[in-house]
């Protein structure tokens, strides 16, 4: 047997030679050995056609043009080499090169330039490296346009890549405890194969339930984030706060109700410092309750009980009240006459200071004396009432004008009116001395009051003292101020346990204050200190100070007790009518309570600390500065209060060891509207209670309103930017602008062309008058400027009343006199108001801007009429141009937009309408 040896086949030469290795040993061999040559690199010149080829080796002196092969390119191939020679100069490189030129530049792609044997076909896979040439290393790869060179690494990476390892196949859908607990095991059947306990105290299986439950945990919190994000599904109070606040839309927390309270003393006069006032509503479970004041103990366990505490509300900056036994029940004075009332809208009335001097009776018996005056008498005598401009009166009702019944008189007939005028006064008559006292036309009484009456028969006695007024009052609100326990653990530590990590400088802090635990355990207030940590900010210039930071590690903080009280301001302005006082806007509300916080030494003492330190109560913090001391209260699900203070940005923020103290009065909604005659106790903080005082509440506690519900924010919150337009660009716009004006009842608006520019024409309807005062016309022009369009003119007028006439035929039932039905339709036809108090048909604040007249309206209040069988229209139209007779056909007489229909049927001015009635049966 024979064997065969074959011929060495020839090795391939290229740029891609496999396998491609990133750490080129073999080059370092080549250079060493000097037995092989080979390329090292290749430089490509500034032309672009210009290559310096670098070898290991010298540069073989038989080498030619035919031994230089170029191959590659992508737009551009086919590179032919125009010379080769030998390039020598040191200047241009640092080594000897073979010099290389071709006969064009190539393209951005690779391209790989080889030294072969000049027997080489042209086919690369066929190319022989040159003799003498390794053959890894015959050939070089090359760019003559470098993208990399300027901002990128031309570095080669690495070549072999390892393949990146498979995801983990993961439930996506797991989203409870359960599902991710399974997700859990599966996933360690396949890491784990064998490990197969199932045990629930095997050390795996709790690990895999505690992952689980974080899960879980996580799982939950990615949902609430997702959900709280928006308005739509927010379901947190606080939530859909912050939301809604983004649209320009406050959301109200409610408001406490405020009431009347008037004080009653049998005789003479007491001070009393409102700050020590409380007034009470007693526990639904109270038994035997009897009206006046209560000891400390009895007003502690009323709190405890549920009892609704009042307080009184300062105004004008009063600080206490001085009751008067007088004011207790004021007489109204009726200058001797019987049948006296004060009429609806009357806005003064004439109170009895003191009765007339003692008269003696004459000699002549059987026959009574006119009273004189004694004029030394009058000037010796003193007066009793003590009243003051500012001061509040209750006028109230208090025997039933049919009977003298106390318990038959009218509980609605009471009003509070509050004092602009008082004035000094004697009866010449008899002398008695009178006080005549004026209120605000808003404050204007609202009914009738009866004065003096006759009873009935048989009795037919008079019947005086009806109504009285009720002086000592005081305006309160709901709400009390419950002490509270201040938090001393971190200030009470031993010195050797104080936590200067948590709450940095406190050591130093209490070091300087001793008695500090003392104080802390003495101060009936919610209190905290702020946690936080100490840092130093780094070195911005050579030997500066270093400056010492400490940021807080939280700065909310929740207080204790539901509800917290919110409550509207008092109205700006000295005297400030009832009619102010009781007008409640619950988005005005502010938190009721009192926030001090700064350094240790500053706010920790008993007392109020001083201004400097006083933290503000604000609807936001966007309008905040980095120093202004503000905070927001924001109320969660449960009715806890949360504050929120700036972040250094937008309001201040509390510092890492400073010390807070707030003063909360809890206390709020609808709660607090409590009925007349409930708030019958009265307790002082200092404990010396007077004797004899009774308060009592004559008219019903009210304004108190609940906290908006959330559906109501998502309801009303995306439209509210719609609800305060800032613009007027259309006629609508202007009246309704226009409209906002308290003293109109209506307006309307055309845009007419002046003949260079639209001008707005705003027409209006004065509430309870015809004619538009100058100075009203120009105040509305004056609050229209700021939203009005640019390139437009205002002008305000009146509106243009249109005079009617109407004839109504009407038929009355036989067993009715013709008389009274016609002096009822009279009545019930006039322009003013009625016998009854209510406005006629005709009355000016009943007609409307643009508001036709319908027929059918016309015979229904005439047919409401007793005793009245059958109406009929005979003639509805305008004065100017109608005619008797004319009816329009549809029974609707149109108004324009800027009209007023007038009907006031005074025979002193027919051209302002006349109403004529034929009247037809009866008697």
């Amino acid at each position: 047997m024979s064997t065969t040896v074959n011929a060495p086949s020839v090795v391939p030469i290229g740029c891609g030679l496999l396998p491609a290795c990133s750490d080129e040993a073999r080059r370092e061999r080549l250079r060493l050995s000097g037995k092989l040559n080979g390329i090292d690199y290749v430089e490509v010149g500034d032309d672009g056609v210009t290559l310096c080829v670098h070898l290991f080796g010298p540069i073989p002196a038989g080498i030619a043009v035919a031994n230089v092969r170029v191959s590659g390119g992508d737009r551009i191939t086919g590179l032919r080499v125009l010379s080769v020679s030998e390039e020598n100069e040191p200047a241009m490189h640092d080594d000897v090169c073979l010099r290389v030129v071709l006969d064009r530049e190539g393209d951005h792609s690779t391209y790989c330039l080889c030294l072969v044997d000049a027997a080489s076909g042209n086919d690369p896979a066929g190319w022989i490296a040159y003799p003498g040439f390794d053959p890894r290393y015959a050939c070089a790869a090359l760019r003559f346009r470098l993208d990399c060179a300027k901002d990128l690494d031309c570095a080669a990476e690495t070549l072999c890549v390892e393949a990146p390892a498979p995801l983990p196949e993961i439930n996506y859908l797991a989203k409870d405890y359960a599902s991710f607990r399974q997700l859990f095991l599966d996933r360690m059947a396949l890491d784990a194969p064998a490990w197969q306990e199932r045990h629930v105290p095997d050390i795996g299986i709790a690990l895999v339930e505690v992952l689980a439950y974080t899960a879980d945990y996580l799982s939950y919190y990615q949902d609430a984030v997702a959900t709280e994000a928006y308005l739509a599904t927010a379901r947190r109070r606080i939530s859909v706060r912050r939301h809604a606040r983004l649209v320009d839309y406050r959301m109200h927390e409610g408001c406490n109700a405020r009431a009347f309270v008037a004080l009653s003393l049998p005789a003479g006069e007491v001070t009393l410092d409102l700050a020590e006032m409380l007034l009470l509503v007693p526990p639904p479970a109270q038994e035997d309750v009897k009206a006046g004041t209560i000891t400390a103990a009895e007003l502690t366990r009323a709190r405890a009980n549920g009892a609704l505490v009042f307080e009184p509300m300062p105004l004008d900056g009063a600080t206490s009240i001085t009751v008067v036994a007088a004011h207790s029940a004021i007489h109204l004075y009726t200058w001797g006459n019987e049948l006296c009332c004060l009429p609806r809208g009357s806005t003064r009335a004439v109170l009895l200071d003191a009765p007339p001097p003692s008269v003696p009776t004459t000699p002549n018996a059987g026959a009574t004396a006119a009273p004189s005056m004694d004029v030394a008498s009058t000037a010796t005598a003193q007066r009793r009432l003590k009243l003051q401009v500012g001061d509040l009166l209750i006028l109230e009702e208090v025997l039933g004008p049919a009977t003298g019944n106390p318990a038959d008189a009218n509980s609605e007939h009471r009003h509070a009116v509050r004092l602009t005028e008082v004035l000094e006064m004697v009866d010449p008559l008899d002398g008695s001395l009178l006080l005549q006292v004026s209120w605000d036309v808003c404050d204007a009484l609202p009914f009738d009051l009866c004065l003096s009456v006759r009873k009935p028969s048989p009795d037919c006695a008079w019947l005086h003292d009806v109504s009285l007024a009720r002086g000592n009052v005081l305006l309160v609100d709901h709400g009390d101020h419950v002490p509270g326990q201040c938090t001393c653990d971190p200030i009470c530590a031993p010195p050797a346990f104080i936590d200067d990590t948590d709450y940095p400088g406190l050591s130093q802090a209490l070091a300087a204050m001793p008695d500090a635990c003392m104080r802390c355990d003495a101060l009936a207030e919610n209190c905290w200190l702020v946690s936080g940590s100490e840092q130093y900010d780094c070195c911005r210039c050579e030997g500066a100070v270093q400056d010492v930071l400490r940021p807080p590690t939280d700065t909310g903080h929740v207080l204790p007790g539901t509800p917290l009280t919110w409550a509207e301001p008092l109205p700006d302005g000295p005297n400030a009518p009832v009619c102010r006082l009781m007008v409640r806007d619950p988005r005005a509300a502010l938190p009721q309570l009192d926030v001090y916080g700064g350094a240790l030494d500053g706010v920790l003492f008993k007392g109020t600390p001083a201004a400097q330190w006083h933290w503000q109560a604000r609807q936001d913090l966007l309008e905040s500065g980095p120093d202004d001391r503000d905070y927001v209260v924001e109320i969660d699900d449960d009715g806890a209060a949360h504050l929120r203070f700036g972040d250094g940005v937008l309001g201040r923020q509390p510092q890492a060891g400073d010390f807070f103290r707030a003063r909360t009065r809890l206390g709020n909604g609808a709660v607090g509207n409590v009925g007349r005659e409930s708030i019958v106790w009265l307790a002082l903080k200092s404990g010396d209670q007077p004797d004899g005082l009774v308060p009592r509440n004559p008219l019903p506690a009210s304004g108190g309103t609940a906290a908006e519900t959330l559906a109501e924010v998502k309801l009303y919150a995306p439209g509210a930017f719609r609800a305060h337009p800032l613009r007027a660009i259309t006629a609508d716009d202007y009246a309704m602008f226009a409209a906002r004006e308290p003293a109109l009842q209506g307006a309307a608006c055309t845009l007419d062309w002046n003949g260079s520019w639209y001008e707005a024409d705003v027409v209006v309807d004065p509430l309870g008058r015809e004619s538009l005062p100058g100075a009203l016309a120009r105040q509305i022009k004056r609050d229209l400027h700021p939203y009005r369009r640019i390139g437009h003119d205002i002008a305000v007028r009146g509106a243009c009343y249109v005079p009617l006439l109407i004839e109504l035929m009407v038929c009355v039932l036989p067993d009715f006199l013709v008389a009274h039905i016609q002096a009822e339709l009279i009545d019930r036809f006039s322009a003013g108001l009625r016998r009854d108090g209510t406005p006629g048909f005709f009355h000016p604040d009943r007609l409307r801007l643009g508001q036709p007249v319908s027929a059918s309206a016309l015979m229904a209040e005439a047919q409401a009429i007793t005793g009245v069988a059958h109406v009929e229209v005979i003639t509805l139209a305008r004065m100017d141009g109608g005619k008797k007779g004319e009816v329009p056909d549809d029974g609707l007489l149109d108004i324009a937009a800027t009209e007023i229909a007038q009907m006031d049927n005074d025979p002193d001015h027919p051209d302002h309408g006349s109403i004529t009635f034929t009247m037809g049966g009866g008697r």
